[in-house]
């Protein structure tokens, strides 16, 4: 039986397997390997992005190279110690056995690492003293600081932690190049671990890592078609609406699907749809975790979902910046995934985004709901499509957006056809019958209101397909929110 060259999806990948990522590549080798100089960096990025994998991959290809002598890599789990004295402990031990391996060390590096693994309790002063010899020896250590945000609890009870890290990277007579590797941004790990200020990290240049391009992205399916999977190209389209460009995600996919295929089965759209799926529900949710730590999975769900509450433009180029967000046209957005958009529409209905606007339109969707019911019958889609045809494809698209999301989300799936339509298409049934569904709670101003849905209207639209909402437009949403809860209470029989 054949292996499957996928079997290794989840780890680091790095060497023949390593698909593009060449300008990043080239960003932390020019950092942290230059001849003449070097500095520290931070690649940050959405969970399982490839981070590691590029740091390793880097490193790979800089020892590889007459300057890699002088090298000495160290990485560090900083989830695993349990203290930052005991992290510094790690570091110099395994430090002192890339030296002693390599021949690289004198008497005065011994000397002092042989002090600070003597030593019971470890200081930042020993440590200090380590790399200056380090660095009169012409050794450049190069500390890579995995699931560096794992790490905030060490940091919580030694917040000096960020200030020695900051002259480490800094300092000339004794610097190292430290990479960091964090799934969040450095101001959100060390306002996690209780330190507001982020002055730290501007030694550190900051790697963003993305999804992958669509020139990488065309890499990987030609990859997977001469390891034997051929997709059209409607399965194709479905793989890149659940996966994007993530390469965590393609990578599951290419697992799965060499699998499927080797067993003689057809990778059909529903197939891949099923698929897809399964691998990302899960990790959106890993995603939604490390958004909500850095108090971005609101603004996200405001540009891609709505209503708009709080959203400003930096919040929209942050979330550019961390890869969440893509262009999409000349103007728009849309999310890294087009399925991670669908995942947060489930995320907005159980968030307290805007509690007054949720109130509002739940008040909407069940009283217009009771009333097409009583109009049309039990099974009222139907109903009102025989009865207006003009609202047939409406309807079929509210119900294909609903069985979507059974597909990929199962039970947290919204059950109710009215969830998916927004306060102008609620006014605009309304007015299939304004007698029977719109006056019994707003009354015979048809005219007034049409405006009034036009202001809501445009808080309700993501930014993704319009700008900012000013503050004006924001308030006099909220008044009119108000008013239509005020005429829901007051109606005399609660639909």
């Amino acid at each position: 039986m054949s292996e499957n060259p996928y079997a290794d999806f989840g780890t680091i990948i790095t060497e023949d397997r390593f698909v593009g990522r060449e300008r990043e590549l080239r960003a932390v080798a020019s950092r942290i390997f230059g001849e003449r100089g070097f500095g520290s960096i931070a690649v940050v990025g959405l969970p399982r992005i490839g981070k590691t994998s590029l740091v390793s991959e880097a490193i790979r290809r800089a020892e590889a190279r007459p300057i890699g002598r002088r090298l000495v890599v160290v990485r560090s789990n900083v989830g695993e110690p349990g203290s930052v004295g005991e992290l510094f402990r790690t570091l110099i031990e395994e430090l002192a056995e890339e030296v002693r391996c390599r021949g690289l060390g004198n008497a005065l590096v011994s000397g002092q690492m042989a002090e600070v693994l003597g030593s019971p309790a470890i200081d930042f002063v020993r440590v200090r003293a380590v790399f200056r010899a380090l660095y009169r020896a012409d050794i450049r250590p190069v500390w890579v600081l995995d699931e560096f945000d794992a790490g905030r609890r060490l940091f919580e009870a030694t917040p000096q932690f960020f200030q020695w890290l900051r002259e480490l990277c800094s300092n000339p007579q004794f610097k190292a190049a430290v990479v960091i590797v964090a799934k969040r941004r450095l101001q959100d790990v060390a306002r996690l671990a209780g330190l507001d200020s982020d002055y730290w990290a501007n030694v550190l240049k900051t790697l963003a890592l993305k999804p992958l391009s669509d020139a990488e992205i065309e890499d990987f399916f030609s990859r997977l078609e001469a390891n034997g999977v051929r997709l059209g190209e409607a399965e194709r389209a479905e793989v890149l609406a659940v996966c994007g460009g993530h390469p965590y995600l393609l990578d599951a996919f290419g697992y799965h699907a060499w699998e499927h295929a080797e067993q003689g089965e057809a990778v059909s759209v529903e197939w891949v749809e099923k698929e897809c799926a399964t691998l990302a529900r899960e990790y959106f949710e890993q995603v939604s975790t490390v958004l909500s730590d850095g108090a971005m999975l609101s603004k996200a769900v405001q540009v891609l979902v709505g209503p708009q509450w709080d959203v400003a433009v930096q919040d929209v180029d942050a979330l550019r910046e961390f890869g969440v967000l893509l262009s999409d046209g000349e103007d728009g957005l849309r999310g890294f995934s087009r399925s991670f958009g669908d995942h947060l529409r489930v995320v907005e209905r159980g968030i307290d985004l805007w509690p007054l606007w949720r109130e509002t339109e739940q008040a909407l969707r069940e009283y217009l709901d009771q009333r097409l019911t009583n109009k049309f019958g039990p099974d009222w889609p139907e109903g009102l499509g025989m009865a207006r045809p003009g609202y047939g494809e409406r309807i079929a698209h509210w119900q294909r957006e609903r069985d979507k999301e059974r597909r990929r989300f199962g039970d947290r799936a919204e059950s109710s056809l009215l969830a998916y339509t927004y306060p102008m298409q609620l006014y605009e049934l309304m007015g299939v019958d304004w007698t029977e569904l719109g006056q019994p709670l707003l009354g015979a101003d048809r005219a007034g209101w049409n405006g009034k849905f036009g202001v809501l209207a445009q808080v309700r639209t993501p930014v993704a397909h319009n700008r900012v909402v000013e503050d004006g437009i924001r308030t006099q949403a909220m008044g009119i929110c108000r008013e239509i809860l005020d005429l829901y209470r007051e109606l005399d029989v609660q639909p």
